[in-house]
């Protein structure tokens, strides 16, 4: 969600930024045309940056809370007596092991491009 919510935010920011330049064209500022250039280029770099960091972020967050569900899972599986109810719990921490390695898959593709 609050990747969404910066890209938005990037995303009307650079659209503010060419609704200028386009005025500055128009006008024939090529002074204020050349800085408003140099703008969108850093706003653009920065804000990749901030949502590459935001995004790692976020999937180690991920990572740590389906880690913190597998170890609750662990002790109520060390904890039942019920083999029904344990082959419940298996089969959830067989999901959230899956789950991890797509986290990890994405954590591993991400720092590659980095």
């Amino acid at each position: 969600m609050m990747i969404q919510a910066m890209t938005f935010k990037l995303s009307q920011q650079i659209d503010d930024y060419l609704d200028l330049l386009n005025y500055a064209k128009l006008i024939g500022d090529l002074e204020w045309s050349a800085d408003i250039l140099q703008t969108l280029e850093t706003l653009y770099n920065t804000g990749e940056e901030e949502l590459r960091k935001d995004l790692e972020e976020q999937l180690w967050r991920q990572f740590d809370q389906v880690n913190a569900r597998m170890m609750d899972l662990f002790v109520q599986i060390r904890q039942s007596e019920d083999e029904a109810h344990k082959q419940i719990l298996l089969e959830q921490m067989w999901t959230l092991k899956l789950e991890r390695i797509t986290i990890s898959q994405q954590l591993k593709t991400h720092t590659d491009k980095i």
